[in-house]
């Protein structure tokens, strides 16, 4: 009697235990949605040149609100503007702070740059799957920049480094998780491969994503990438005329809790960590092309709202 008890009860639980059902992940689109971002971005780099040891460290917060504009087929079409920003950074004989001391001239001249980038509006489409298709009108960012001031001149020249089409691109490229085409349930992975950094590295992170667990109403998703050079042989434009080329591998990890039903982000955290070398080319100031060590380290953090 007791073992026909037991085997009723085990019936019974597997009639209310099944398997993980598939589900497909996509990014749900209505025009004149509205989103707020905030993040955070701090990137450290060791060098090491001509015997000499140094270390930058850049820390980016903001704020950003997002609006779907227009329906595209199967993409959005955003509207987006920093609603805040501050940017510091760091290095050998240079101590810059957005929101620092104003009697410091570089202080000064840089919160006066990031404060014009404010409030000035461009746009990005994305797919439902999470493909970052364009990035324009980013020149606004710089209007109210134009002039003959030197100054003012080469700061926007460093702020496009990180706030250029292509640096803007890769960053919502990381804030996007990609889903695949395919239904997907707990365990699951997915592949891609996409260029990375600010775009002025020739870089590449091959990303596989897990679709780690589903908690209704949200999923977590990682992704583990791994950082490669795409081509060494391709010569880099530095600032002040200098030239180079690279060669550089790492890692990169990313997780993200999303919405089940919307498939838009949360909260996201990343890691990275490249390294490798650079040569300086030869010309101008340099006589002989000049190795440099290189050691990136970035990690960032961002939360997503529906207003």
């Amino acid at each position: 009697m007791k073992k026909s008890l037991f085997l009723v009860a085990v019936v019974a639980l597997c009639s209310f235990t099944s398997p993980d059902k598939e589900k497909q992940f996509q990014y749900t689109f209505k025009k004149g949605d509205v989103y707020e971002i905030t993040q955070m971005s701090m990137v450290t780099q060791h060098i090491v040149v001509a015997g000499m040891d140094q270390n930058i460290e850049t820390n980016i917060q903001g704020g950003m609100r997002m609006k779907t504009i227009e329906l595209i087929g199967n993409s959005g079409k955003f509207e987006i503007e920093f609603t805040s920003l501050s940017l510091k950074m760091k290095s050998p004989g240079m101590d810059m702070n957005s929101d620092g001391d104003t009697t410091n001239q570089a202080n000064k001249m840089m919160g006066k740059a990031i404060r014009l980038m404010v409030g000035k509006k461009f746009n990005f489409t994305l797919t439902k799957n999470g493909v970052v298709e364009s990035v324009e009108n980013t020149e606004n960012l710089w209007s109210g920049m134009e002039g003959k001031d030197p100054a003012m001149a080469q700061m926007k020249a460093s702020l496009e480094q990180s706030f250029g089409k292509s640096s803007l691109k890769r960053s919502f490229e990381g804030m996007f998780v990609l889903y695949p085409e395919n239904k997907i349930k707990t365990g699951s992975t997915w592949k891609n491969t996409a260029p990375t950094g600010n775009g002025m590295l020739p870089t590449e992170v091959a990303n596989e994503y897990t679709l780690q667990s589903v908690t209704e109403p949200t999923a977590t998703i990682v992704s583990d990438g791994q950082i490669f050079t795409s081509d060494s042989t391709k010569v880099i434009s530095l600032q002040q005329g200098l030239r180079a080329t690279a060669s550089l591998k790492g890692r990169q990890v990313i997780k993200t809790t999303v919405s089940a039903a919307s498939g838009w982000p949360e909260v996201s955290k990343s890691y990275s960590e490249v390294k490798g070398k650079m040569i300086l080319l030869a010309g101008g100031q340099i006589p002989e092309d000049m190795p440099m060590q290189m050691e990136i380290k970035t990690e960032g953090e961002y939360t997503l709202k529906k207003k």
